[in-house]
């Protein structure tokens, strides 16, 4: 088994024994049970409905609109490139996918966005993310945005400060990293891209060496380090430790 297929294996085998109940009982190809969402109409983006489930690796989203009518079924292939999961590993991403399927605004053009988890651990998770398109009025998930949005951990947008971030709570070596969104425009006129904004990670070596805060910011497209060494007692948390402008933590 890789180092990664190990990670989700112990974080899952913590849930399964935490909820060896009847979820745990069910068939992994049995499908899990599906919510509902509705997204209210603003702009070029109309009402619609999701139908939220998952079946097997797979979770799926139904998208109606007010009618009733189809517009179109979105896919998510869970824990994909992992081998020899097991069922219970199964059943939790599949009930991931549904309890924590989201709207947001993930490229701030005013227009709700999708994301639901595809693979998780005991503190992280990674999104299928579908943008939506104004023009043809559909999400999709080959958006070259979407694509590098889905490589991030534990994403989410901070719409007031127009930054998307990315973060590990820890418990060792928090990191907190934010970017911006370069549009497409006169000067760039094919895709978007994420351009690093500035980071935060906190060193925690075992005592009695102290923790020290490593503060990056990226000026000019040229990374500039700070290092701050902080007390072996400090309990303040990432906020606090990287600055003020880090003060999106804890959302």
């Amino acid at each position: 088994m890789n180092g990664r297929n190990t990670l989700i294996a112990l974080s899952l085998l913590c849930i399964s024994l935490l909820t060896s109940g009847s979820a745990f009982s069910q068939a992994a190809g049995q499908p899990e049970a599906a919510r509902t969402l509705h997204i209210t109409g603003k702009g070029e983006q109309p009402n619609y409905n999701l139908r939220i489930w998952a079946s097997g690796r797979e979770g799926r989203v139904e998208v109606r609109n007010d009618s009733g009518s189809l517009v179109e079924t979105l896919t998510c292939p869970l824990l994909q490139g992992y081998t020899n999961v097991t069922g219970p590993q199964i059943q939790a991403i599949a009930e991931q996918f549904v309890k924590n399927f989201k709207t947001e605004d993930l490229d701030f053009d005013g227009y709700l966005d999708l994301k639901g988890p595809r693979e998780f651990g005991a503190a992280w998770a990674r999104y299928c993310v579908w943008i939506f398109d104004p023009k043809s009025r559909t999400f999709e998930r080959g958006d070259p945005l979407a694509e590098q949005l889905e490589l991030l951990y534990n994403l989410w947008a901070d719409p007031k400060r127009r930054r998307i971030i990315s973060y590990s709570i820890g418990p060792t070596y928090p990191i907190w990293d934010e970017y911006r969104i370069e549009g497409v425009g006169k000067d760039r006129p094919y895709w978007p891209r994420l351009i690093p904004f500035q980071s935060c990670l906190v060193e925690t070596p075992n005592p009695p060496k102290p923790p020290t805060a490593v503060v990056t910011r990226y000026e000019q497209g040229h990374p500039v380090v700070g290092r701050h060494v902080l007390r072996a007692d400090d309990r303040r948390g990432l906020p606090e430790v990287c600055g003020p402008s880090f003060a999106g933590f804890g959302h």
